[in-house]
């Protein structure tokens, strides 16, 4: 396991949410989803680099799964999508965990997995705490 890759992963999703809270922005409907839809993008940068076509197409295929749902919360934003992007997040910290043993991206960084499942984690955790304090409050349209 590579701590300092956790270590900067963890100090970069702080970063990213006071960012958010300061500048405002983290009340828009598009921040969250955004930054999900940005991340399988990565993947994809990575199996080009590497020279790697072939994991190209499982990049994007599995890709397409975390942009539909960014897409669902934007679109829709309850406590119901906003869970879902949560449970995206999730997953996606969960799909660079196990990312070797489900696709060979030879352009994929070793350290990756750890600094982006890390950033993943921290991000779902977060946003489900907004969901449910959002779901305390009156929504605004």
């Amino acid at each position: 396991m590579k701590i300092y890759a956790l270590a900067v992963g963890t100090v970069i999703a702080v970063l990213v949410v006071l960012h958010l809270k300061a500048t405002k922005r983290e009340n828009t409907r598009w921040a969250y989803p955004l930054l999900l839809a940005t991340f399988p993008v990565y993947y994809c940068i990575f199996a080009v680099f590497g020279s790697d076509y072939s994991a190209l197409l499982g990049e994007f295929l599995v890709g397409v799964v975390f942009l539909a749902i960014a897409f669902v919360a934007y679109k829709f934003r309850s406590l119901g999508t906003l869970l879902l992007l949560a449970t995206g997040y999730i997953a996606h910290a969960a799909y660079d965990f196990y990312h070797n043993l489900l696709l060979s991206n030879a352009g994929t960084p070793v350290w990756w997995p750890e600094f982006c499942g890390s950033v993943d984690v921290l991000l779902g955790g977060y946003v489900a705490y907004l969901a449910f304090s959002l779901h305390k409050k009156p929504v605004v349209a």
